[in-house]
């Protein structure tokens, strides 16, 4: 998966921005099969948002509170795509039974 970080200063506040901006084949097909992962928000009051469509922005007062804030949902979606590829779809498939 690839996240685009956009950070700026404007006015003494800190302002960062995720974006994912693509996955790879492997990715792409486990996200085909169980759905994208959603990376939780919450406590930052943006809710859920699926990884597929990431598109979120805050602002911080500290640069190091915004580099916090980085690590910390760089490191949920490293976790959560990392649980997503692990899964394996042990459900398809056709079966032949006797009635």
């Amino acid at each position: 998966m690839k996240l685009k970080i956009k950070k700026s200063l404007v006015r003494g506040e800190y302002h960062i921005s995720f974006q994912t901006v693509g996955f790879n084949e492997e990715e792409t097909e486990k996200i085909n099969k169980f759905g994208p992962p959603k990376i939780d928000f919450s406590s930052d009051g943006l809710g859920e948002h699926d990884v597929e469509r990431l598109d979120v922005s805050f602002k911080a007062d500290t640069q190091e509170e915004a580099e916090e804030m980085m690590e910390k949902i760089q490191n949920q979606m490293k976790e959560k795509m990392s649980e997503l590829l692990s899964k394996l779809d042990t459900f398809s498939g056709e079966d032949v039974v006797e009635i």
